[in-house]
């Protein structure tokens, strides 16, 4: 039964309903995955404080749906500023005590008009799928979005199989002579900065995309340190790895721990530059960052990661090191 009066409420993220609006997430995610520590709130307060401020790489805007003073539900837009400029990102929530009376169609509503207001006609969502009864999926299908994409979910169980691990190691080593391993934490090196940046952006190009309505991104130098900055203000810490050959970083990882709660760790980007494949530099470079987790952050208990099916080589990196199934997320779209 719908609620009788519902108000949606932008708000700010040092706003006094801003706690509620993150535990809106946090419930759900409490229902949907027990065994795993929701997002902490902090997290979600420093990505809107980013989104906010202006000037980077993605602007955003928040709304609450408010009943009787009490936020039942949650919405975030986020807009890319420097590519991509017909696409929104639509993030949306609904406390579990409160589902199935509407609210969810109406902030998505409220999602839709707000992106057709900023100039966004394609719009895109990520849905988390535990099992096979999700109700994410059916909710999207019900309002007419498109599944362009699933990747399905890997977690790795902490600590790892040292076999397993020196397995895979010893498999690189006659495969990747003549390319240098590196580590960092955090902050790339300056002499690496220009070729991370690469990386990055062909992250948009190579990885699989689906049917996405996304197009190449712009990455340089002061986006890679942006993005760096802001994994440091939402409480992260984040362990790299890369490959280099004749001083050109090739190939990257990234790994993500979570601070507050470093229980579970999340695999970032991988990618080796396609004129480098073929020399296991993924998995060198994977088991790299996987031993520097071990010895810097032995509280981490699981990593996680997500891949397409279709990426077979990474996939099988994954499997080698001991990653197991656990779900999939799949990602939608709806055309303006």
């Amino acid at each position: 039964m719908p609620f009788p009066a519902l108000d949606l409420v932008e708000l700010d993220p040092d706003g006094d309903l801003f706690p509620a609006w993150c535990e809106v997430w946090a419930a759900g995610q409490r229902v949907d995955r027990p065994d795993e520590p929701p997002r902490p709130a902090s997290d979600h307060v420093a990505l809107g404080r980013q989104l906010v401020a202006r000037g980077g790489s993605r602007n955003g805007t928040h709304r609450a749906a408010v009943v009787d003073g009490g936020v039942v539900g949650a919405l975030r837009l986020l807009l890319p500023m420097k590519d991509n400029p017909t696409v929104a990102i639509v993030d949306v929530a609904v406390h579990p005590e409160h589902r199935h009376r509407g609210i969810g169609g109406m902030l998505l509503a409220e999602g839709v008009r707000l992106a057709a207001a900023a100039g966004r006609s394609e719009l895109i969502a990520e849905i988390d799928e535990p099992g096979p009864e999700t109700p994410g999926r059916e909710f999207a299908l019900r309002h007419g979005w498109t599944c362009d994409l699933v990747e399905t979910r890997r977690d790795l169980v902490l600590p790892p199989d040292e076999q397993r691990l020196a397995g895979v190691e010893a498999g690189t080593r006659r495969e990747s002579v003549g390319y240098e391993l590196v580590t960092w934490r955090d902050r790339t090196p300056d002499a690496l900065l220009d070729d991370r940046a690469v990386l990055a952006q062909r992250m948009t190009t190579d990885a699989p995309h689906g049917e996405l309505p996304v197009e190449e991104e712009h990455w340089d130098a002061e986006r890679i340190r942006e993005y760096e900055a802001s994994h440091i203000a939402r409480g992260r810490t984040v362990l790299s790895a890369g490959a280099v050959k004749e001083g050109r970083l090739v190939a990257f990882t990234d790994l993500h721990v979570p601070l507050v709660q470093p229980q579970g760790a999340h695999q970032g980007g991988t990618l080796v530059l396609r004129e480098h494949r073929g020399h296991r530099l993924g998995a060198l470079i994977k088991a790299a960052v996987l031993r520097e987790l071990v010895v810097t952050l032995p509280e981490v208990r699981r990593i996680t990661t997500y891949n397409s099916e279709s990426n077979r080589p990474m996939v099988a990196v994954n499997e080698a090191l001991g990653f197991q199934p656990a779900g999939q997320l799949s990602s939608w779209s709806l055309r303006l």
